[in-house]
Formats: structure tokens, sequence, C-alpha cells
């Protein structure tokens, strides 16, 4: 039995009015089922079903575990959980983050990949960062196709830039002739053109089940000495034909922009903590250099450390935080007065 036909949709910020303009293109008989991730928080209630089947003919609603997926029906991803397509079946995963979202993009396009192989067309719209690249190759590599919105049109371009340079093939469209475009090559029905599908997104082997410190999963290309943010593990590089990603043993997942971004955030964090911790020490050595009777270090000793954890915590400070230059008519005011 082949596996039905399946629309899978991507979006993130500004996604959600794209995703209503392209609904509306779709024909109430669609011989597809349609999947839809867009980021949203964990705890946050997610209406975007309503919003979905006031916007076009087809019936929507949160994917539930086990559903069997139906053409003519949009499923989609419920908040703090990934949505696959196993065997004609709705899963929903708790399993780790992938581009710090859960849901995500790359994990529904990569699961439609691997079960519809080249009956999959995967469409990417407006958001930050590049969720939805990696898993649009993976589509492109089985055989199915990639629908990309103008980035001249979207909110947000970045998540079709990186997927329209991930993916050369890709159609890049308006929000509005996305739901016609998608029919065409829906009625098409490509064949498969690759075995491995969707082989690179969720790893075959865990290291638990390995002797190897050096473990790589079959599709990984080698270690690196980066960290995941998430866990700590080491990053194991994955290459495709234009872009690597990144992941951890035990299933975080990074592609290079979302990694990077996460890196630049986490490295402030931790410069914070450091400076919090001088500021500790500083407050702390001081107290002892106050105190008499017998510590092993002198006053002035205590005096000298809390000093040089200061100051250095100062410079930290205003590496970070710098004061922005006032602009404006009121610039010279200030300036008098600060004189």
């Amino acid at each position: 039995m082949k596996p039905h036909l399946l629309l899978a949709i991507g979006a993130s910020a500004g996604g959600v009015e794209a995703l209503t303009e392209a609904v509306a293109g779709l024909p109430a008989d669609l011989p597809a089922c349609v999947l839809v991730t867009v980021h949203i928080g964990e705890q946050a209630r997610s209406r975007l079903p309503e919003i979905l089947g006031r916007s076009g003919p087809l019936p929507a609603g949160h994917a539930r575990q086990g559903e069997q997926l139906r053409p003519g029906r949009i499923y989609v991803a419920p908040p703090g959980y990934h949505l696959l397509a196993i065997r004609g079946v709705a899963q929903l995963s708790r399993g780790p983050m992938v581009n710090r979202h859960r849901p995500a993009v790359d994990v529904m396009f990569a699961s439609a990949a691997r079960w519809a192989d080249g009956r999959t067309v995967a469409a990417v719209l407006s958001g930050m960062l590049d969720d939805g690249a990696v898993g649009a190759t993976l589509v492109a590599r089985a055989g199915g196709r990639v629908l990309v919105q103008e980035p001249t049109e979207a909110m947000f371009d970045p998540m079709p830039r990186a997927a329209l340079a991930a993916v050369p093939d890709a159609i890049p469209i308006s929000a509005g002739r996305l739901g016609s475009m998608a029919v065409t090559l829906i009625d098409a029905e490509r064949a498969p053109t690759a075995a491995d599908g969707g082989a690179g997104v969720m790893p075959r082997q865990h290291m638990e089940d390995s002797d190897d410190p050096l473990f790589l999963a079959d599709d990984e290309s080698r270690l690196t000495r980066m960290s995941c943010p998430e866990c700590g593990g080491t990053l194991a590089q994955v290459d495709l034909p234009r872009i690597s990603y990144y992941r951890c043993h035990v299933g975080h997942q990074y592609s290079p922009q979302t990694l990077e971004a996460t890196q630049r955030e986490l490295t402030e964090a931790k410069l914070w903590t450091g400076i919090a911790a001088l500021e500790e020490h500083a407050a702390l050595a001081r107290h002892l250099a106050n105190r008499p009777g017998g510590d092993h270090l002198s006053a002035a000793d205590y005096l000298r450390t809390a000093r040089e954890s200061a100051d250095l915590a100062k410079s930290m400070r205003a590496e970070l935080a710098p004061m922005a230059e006032p602009s404006g008519p009121e610039t010279a005011s200030l300036r008098d007065t600060a004189q």
C-alpha cells in the first residue's frame, strides 16, 4: 500500500498570516494529508487549528497520538510535542528539542520524507533562523518537492532564505499562491529518487548500545569540540550537500544559524555568571578582612584579592553593558549636566 501524499508546512515568527493564506488555496478534496508545525511555547494555548479551519475548506485540529492520518485534513503539532508521520499514523514525541524548539519543523519534515518518500511536498514559511532547512534537504533527497515563501514577501525572511540556500531546486512563491502550487505538485506525484529518505535527523543507533567512547551514528561525519548548549554532550557534525548540522548523542540538534545564536546567548549568560561570582568573592574577601582573629591570610591580602576581583568584574560589566552614547537634541544638555 502506497503511503498517503503529504503536504508538510513549517513556520515560525510571522508565519501564521502566511499559513492562513496558503491553506485558503487548498481544495476541499485535497488528496493529501496536511501536517503543520509552527514554533510555539510549550505552555502556550494554541488556537491555530481554529484559525486554519476558518481560513479554508479543510477541517483542522491538533494531532492526537496514534491518530490515523487521512487526506483532506490539517494536523497541527500541539505545544510541547514534535509531530511525526510514521506509517500513516500521527506520532507525538516529547523527544529532545531540535533547533531549540519542540515542536520543530526539521523533525516533521524528516519523518515525512522517511515515510512518504517522493510523495511529500514541504513548504517553509516566515520565521527566524534556519529551522526547516535540514528537513527540506531531506525531503528533496527523498524525491519530494520543496516550496518556500518568497523571502521578499515574508515578514521574517531568515527561514525561507536558509531553505533556499540548502535546497537550490526549491520553488520560491507567494503565500497566496502556495496552496495552488502545492496542489499542482501533489497531482504530479513524483516517485522516490533516494533510498535514504529522512536518514540523518534521528539516529538509528544510540550511544547507550555502544562500547566506543568516540561513538558516531552512521550518518554522522565527525565529532567536534563543541558541546551541546542544552545538555553539555559533545556535538557530532552531519553533512548534507549544501548544509551541515550538529547533534549530540541524546538527540538535541542544531542547524548552523541556530547553534550560533544559541552559543551567543549562552556565552553572555556565562559571562554574567562570572561577574556575579567575582562580585560575591570581592564582598566575602572584604568581610574576612574586617574579621579579627586567626585567618590564614592577613587583612591586606584579603583586601588585595577583593580589589582584583572587583576590578575584573567592573571591566567585564563595562564590556557587556556599555552605556549608550546619547543622541538627538538633548545630547548637549546631557553632556553639560555631566560636566
